[in-house]
């Protein structure tokens, strides 16, 4: 059985199941405060994800939001799911949200999923594959300079006003590309750089179930991705994120 074919069954049926389920206040609550929000259908879709992956692959390790690992899987291969990024906007908008699915083996990328489920967009890659939206092959832009880059941020908040000791830089480079856009959501932020509709990403947080299945869509696109400071992200922990259009622009954004 192909682990791919199995992910993009259970992506796609998780998502059907969204897009036709209604949100009651009683649904929505709060984690570590007003801006860190959970449903009942986070955890309801990360559990039917765990359900279909286990049982087609059982030895497979998951690292999810909402659950714990499990201690006894032992296999090789560690899927990361993240069953609505962007809770905020499925409680408020009912769109902008996605479902992210990337399967690693140890350090290797196998594959990364991302669901834009109300547009019924799939954002897809394997590795060594290139990088498709649906079926249509998708590539990082090729704007180079400062002034021409559009910058995607999933919390304008937390990027720009809250202090942390990259907050002077990201002002500085706010100031020099030529805009700012914030659609609340890491995965379907870092696919907007891998098909060429944004240049550059930042946060200041991101969790591995973030970002782990859309940086093997924007790497395979064309694009880099580091952490803030330009280190190597790290696959298994929490971490700030800079992902560009091309790691020619690398040496610039860390000098701004």
């Amino acid at each position: 059985m192909d682990r791919f074919n199995v992910a993009v069954e259970v992506v796609q049926n998780a998502g059907n199941i969204l897009r036709q389920c209604s949100l009651e206040n009683a649904e929505i609550c709060q984690k570590t405060g007003h801006q860190d929000l959970v449903t009942r259908w986070d955890r309801r879709i990360e559990q039917l994800l765990r359900n279909e992956i286990l049982t087609a692959f059982s030895q497979d390790s998951i690292v999810g939001e909402e659950y714990p690992p499990e201690a006894h899987r032992t296999g090789a291969v560690t899927w990361y799911i993240d069953p609505i990024d962007g809770t905020t906007n499925f409680i408020n908008q009912h769109q902008n949200y996605a479902i992210s699915v990337g399967c690693w083996e140890g350090s290797t990328p196998l594959f990364g999923l991302v669901l834009d489920v109300e547009r019924e967009t799939l954002y897809w890659a394997k590795h060594g594959d290139g990088a498709w939206q649906n079926q249509t092959q998708i590539h990082t832009s090729g704007r180079r300079e400062l002034a021409e880059l559009l910058l995607t941020t999933p919390g304008l908040q937390y990027t720009f006003l809250e202090s942390h000791p990259y907050q002077k830089q990201m002002i500085q480079l706010s100031r020099k590309v030529r805009g700012v856009r914030c659609l609340g959501s890491v995965a379907l932020e870092l696919c907007e750089v891998a098909a060429g509709r944004a240049d550059l990403f930042v946060t200041m947080r991101s969790s591995p179930w973030d970002h782990n299945a859309a940086r093997i869509i924007l790497e395979e696109a064309g694009g880099a991705i580091f952490t803030v400071d330009g280190g190597e992200l790290p696959l298994d922990q929490k971490s700030t994120v800079l992902a560009l259009n091309d790691i020619e622009l690398k040496n610039r954004i860390l000098c701004v």
